[in-house]
């Protein structure tokens, strides 16, 4: 059995005692082991209907399912729904080609956005920052690698980043290249288009829920609340 999400019912996660605390009922038999999933990635489990995982500093993406016994320690992401396209992720090739002086000491890449849509790209910040080399040792350069994008013997590596959780809207971004002191190339600007699905409404800190209800015994009417969705 694959991970398996339709016997189960999130509910209304919260915080405490700094961590996030995320609950859930299930249809599947008692003594079924669950997998919960952090933003694509396996962070517990269990057999109970209750974790804890540490409090997130912004929104995540909460996965949480079924497994056979054999599987509740496999890491089945392969098996999750696809994300919503709320993030914007950015592809490019670099090299120490980049750097024009020849010194070839291109030493990583910086990732520029917009604190909103259409508000310019902010240079005086980057939100990414990517090394060229993670060993520390340069795998292009003359006579390492194929021929590539910086010419014969030049070759060049492909790189890539993923933003935070992002409202609709187009977003511009700028990746700079910067050497080992830390003076950095010419942009490379570019923009993309998010259609992110509305947020949840907030949790309703002393109910500890989204939703709730009034129940008026006189007239028999309930009266289904909520907080309202503020972006």
């Amino acid at each position: 059995m694959p991970f398996d999400p339709s016997p189960v019912a999130l509910l209304p996660p919260y915080e405490s005692g700094g961590n996030l605390v995320i609950r859930w009922t299930s249809t599947a038999p008692a003594g079924t082991w669950h997998q919960v999933y952090v933003d694509r990635r396996l962070a517990r489990w269990t057999r109970d209907t209750r974790v804890e995982v540490p409090a997130p500093t912004s929104k995540v993406r909460i996965d949480v399912g079924a497994v056979l016994p054999s599987e509740k320690s496999d890491d089945l992401s392969g098996s999750l729904a696809g994300s919503p396209d709320d993030r914007a992720v950015l592809n490019w090739f670099g090299g120490t080609y980049l750097d024009p002086s020849g010194a070839d000491d291109v030493a990583g890449f910086r990732v520029y956005g917009e604190p909103s849509p259409g508000a310019g790209i902010d240079y005086g910040t980057p939100i990414g920052d990517l090394v060229a080399y993670p060993s520390g040792v340069p795998t292009d350069g003359w006579g390492r690698g194929r021929w590539g994008r910086g010419g014969w013997g030049r070759s060049s590596a492909s790189y890539a980043w993923s933003s935070r959780p992002l409202s609709s809207g187009t977003w511009a971004f700028a990746v700079r290249s910067y050497d080992a002191a830390g003076n950095e190339g010419p942009p490379l600007t570019t923009s993309v288009a998010i259609a992110a699905p509305p947020p949840p409404p907030p949790i309703e800190p002393s109910r500890r829920s989204r939703m709730w209800y009034d129940y008026d015994p006189d007239t028999g009417i309930a009266t289904l609340r909520w907080l309202a969705v503020v972006e």
